[in-house]
């Protein structure tokens, strides 16, 4: 304390009752950190205790024990793709090659995706020379004869649908030495948008939160494995993975991209076209989407019906129709946004990064007469605000700021959505629900449920974030809300989707579209009902037919200014185009019946829809979440006790997705914000201060 002639001054008495007031001050503030502090061990101690209950769903599981090496943890050894693309139907031959270099028979199951629309109808295995054609069966019995199969030390491979971009291929009593191949057989109809045809062969599942608050039912295969940054791309894990496209146009090519991958462009003419992909050292080439884009002349889209010979009794039709020009309203009402942005631990680093970047292009269209909210969620979600702001520059940058202190944690999405529906907003404002995210949930079927229960209150717009996105997410998030979806795979796409968001949002193409059959006898069509169209993309029917190929067809309904639309569509031998592909006509009208009935939906073992999907998917051959692929070498392998050890085949994170996307970094209790960080930054700030002040009191 300082002292002048023994005497305390009036100054030194006045910092002396300071530092005595900051004392009690810093004392009580400690006091009532360490009271929440507790509360927050006790919370934290709750929600470890729901991990663990979990936890046999999340582990990073080592596929064969950790001192087995990488050529016995990987029985995949390579994966070909061949893919024919017919104008606008695409048929894929994937053939998976499975080995076993070890010592003892294995069963190997290995997790991979499929487009969103693929109808997967045909499956064999080859084990040597020999080749057994799968049969469709409703899953539990499938799953019962693979199993029987398996104890009888019988080879036998099993085909099951965990999402319908999800499935799982298991394959039992692989024996050392064995090179076991098998073929699955799918198709898929690409619908052009804006004139550019999109296919998409899906590279890599991504990791997968399952919420404490789930159900564990059906959710094991959200523990597969994941390779570790370290482990990918060394010689003993790299995967023979190749892609071979034919693509044929009716129309002559104008454009063609694939910017995913490096690859090899052969021109037949001007209408076919060979692309082959090309490895480079070092590079998986499996752990993105291989994404091909291609226009025609003059901007043309392929249009018209076509019409399938009778099989089986039935026969299938395809009608394509243009779409008008889009109109926009002189007067565009003032909308609201509620930007809901994935900040967990699997959007760290290049997901998180483009989502800033795609979220500052999206703010950055508004107009001052807009008004929008920020949500963020990982654990836990974090608002802007309790209401929509104005789209001025200083809220704005409100918004830049607080995504740009925001990271980690689980992926806790229902939470989220049931908060950006509950937000206050204007009344008579039309409404749009933003959500930019990987996808990487095991909750789609609920977040629909949810969407659904929530229609009229805001269209959703879905914007996928990612090398590798859930499209069955994104895909599903925008047709249950009515909305469109979007996917970025790289930063330099931002600027020309938020154009294409905000064109949307401002003027639909269609809306209320009724069609009509006059003299065409046209039954059990899809869609029941076509929804409103926000993109440049033609209206698709599939259905049946019976009788001769006659009448009219009639569209109805409302453009961008609330003008009526009409379009007549005349059949007669011009504008009909005799299929020659009948079989994925069928295919591809049960694919979209099923996924009407069962992709977006909660389906109750009791329940009508679960009923009329077994059957369209024994009917069809076709693999639903009710129905799998099986088949079964007839001769005994060997003559063990058991069957052999099961082997979880490792998948490579998604290109740009850290190791925080599995195990604790995305499971675990980084949320947004984590308050014992923010708890221990006070409690060491005020000891700093203490100390300062004691310091200068001595």
């Amino acid at each position: 304390m300082a002292v002048h002639g023994g005497t305390m001054t009036k100054t030194s008495i006045q910092h002396s009752l300071l530092v005595q007031q900051c004392a009690r001050t810093i004392n009580i503030a400690l006091r009532l950190c360490g009271i929440l502090l507790l509360v927050h061990a006790l919370s934290s101690t709750s929600t470890r205790a729901e991990e663990q209950a979990i936890a046999p769903y999340f582990e990073v599981l080592q596929s064969a024990g950790e001192d087995a090496p990488a050529s016995e943890r990987l029985p995949l050894k390579a994966m070909h793709a061949d893919v024919t693309i017919n104008g606008g139907i695409a048929s894929v031959i994937l053939k998976q090659r499975f080995g076993n270099n070890g010592t003892k028979p294995i069963e190997a199951r290995y997790l991979f995706p499929a487009s969103t629309g693929a109808a997967v109808h045909h499956m064999e295995m080859r084990v040597g020379e020999r080749i057994i054609n799968a049969i469709i069966k409703e899953k539990v019995e499938a799953k019962a004869i693979y199993e029987k199969a398996k104890e009888e030390n019988k080879t036998a491979s099993l085909l099951e649908q965990q999402r319908p971009n999800v499935f799982q291929m298991s394959v039992a009593n692989i024996m050392p030495g064995d090179d076991i191949e098998v073929t699955l057989h799918y198709s898929e109809r690409i619908t052009p948008t804006a004139s550019i045809y999109t296919f998409v062969l899906p590279g890599v599942v991504g990791p997968r939160y399952h919420s404490p608050d789930q159900s564990t039912n059906g959710a094991q295969w959200v523990s597969n494995p994941y390779l570790t940054p370290e482990d990918t791309g060394q010689p003993d894990t790299t995967l023979d993975y190749r892609v071979n496209v034919m693509l044929s146009t009716p129309l002559p090519l104008k454009d063609l991209s694939c910017d995913t991958h490096q690859n090899s462009v052969e021109y037949v003419d001007e209408r076919n076209v060979k692309i082959k992909l090309q490895r480079e050292p070092g590079d998986d080439a499996s752990d993105r989407d291989f994404i091909v884009r291609y226009r025609m002349a003059d901007e043309k889209i392929a249009t018209g019906l076509s019409l399938g010979d009778e099989i089986e009794g039935e026969k299938f039709f395809a009608l394509q129709i243009e779409p008008p020009t889009r109109v926009t309203p002189d007067s565009i009402t003032p909308r609201e946004y509620i930007f809901v942005v994935d900040v967990s631990g699997s959007m760290n680093g290049f997901p998180l990064n483009t989502a800033k970047r795609m979220l500052d292009k999206l703010v950055g269209n508004l107009r001052p007469q807009d008004r929008f909210n920020l949500l963020l969620f990982a654990s836990s979600n974090r608002v802007l605000s309790p209401h929509s702001l104005p789209a001025t520059n200083n809220n704005i940058d409100k918004a830049k700021r607080l995504i740009d202190r925001s990271g980690g944690g689980g992926t806790e999405l229902l939470p989220a959505l049931k908060k950006a529906y509950s937000l206050g907003g204007d009344e008579g404002i039309s409404r749009s629900i933003v959500i930019l995210t990987d996808g990487y949930v095991s909750c789609e079927a609920e977040a629909f449920e949810l969407i659904r229960e929530q229609l009229g209150n805001a269209n959703l717009f879905a914007f996928g974030i990612g090398s590798s996105v859930n499209r069955h997410l994104i895909e599903g998030l925008a047709a249950t809300g009515r909305g469109e979806p979007f996917v970025v795979t790289d930063p330099v796409q931002c600027e020309a989707k938020a154009a294409e968001f905000n064109e949307y949002v401002s003027s639909p193409v269609l809306t209320d579209i009724k069609v009509r059959f006059d003299g065409f006898d046209a039954y059990a069509n899809e869609p029941q009902a076509q929804p409103d169209l926000f993109a440049d993309r033609p209206l698709v029917i599939t259905g049946k037919w019976r009788g001769a190929p006659v009448g009219t067809i009639h569209i109805d309904g409302k453009l961008g200014d609330g003008s009526p639309y009409q379009h007549t569509f005349e059949i007669n031998d011009e504008v009909i185009e005799k299929s020659s592909i009948d079989e994925p006509l069928r295919i591809l009208w049960a694919r979209e019946r099923v996924r009407a009935l069962a992709d977006y939906a909660l389906l109750t073992e009791t329940s009508e829809a679960k009923r009329e999907v077994t059957s369209l998917g024994l009917t069809y051959s076709l693999v639903t979440p009710f129905t799998s692929f099986v088949a079964v070498m007839d001769e005994t392998r060997h003559h063990g006790d058991s069957p052999g050890e099961t082997v979880n085949q490792p998948l490579p994170l998604p290109k740009g997705v850290t190791s925080n996307a599995v195990g604790g970094g995305h499971l675990g209790g980084g949320s947004v914000p984590e308050p014992s960080s923010i708890f221990l930054l006070l409690i060491g700030g005020l000891s700093l201060l203490w100390s300062r002040l004691s310091a200068r009191n001595r």
